[in-house]
């Protein structure tokens, strides 16, 4: 598993940790989520192309909670 670090500002981090604290879900989680529903125009999403997810750990319940 590979880490990324960036920087954000403080008014970016509050509506994060705002977001995280009504879903009960944690930043890597949303960080996560966000990623996986990243999309090209034009361009199919990785998971549609693999006829297999390549998020084996993404938790089907948290496109549930709003994001």
């Amino acid at each position: 598993m590979k880490q990324v670090s960036f920087r954000i500002s403080d008014a970016e981090f509050e509506h994060l940790k705002q977001f995280c604290e009504i879903t009960e879900r944690n930043q890597s989680d949303v960080l996560r989520q966000l990623i996986r529903k990243l999309a090209v125009s034009g361009a199919l999403n990785p998971i549609d192309t693999l006829g297999v997810s390549m998020y084996p750990d993404a938790d089907s319940s948290s496109t549930a909670r709003g994001l």
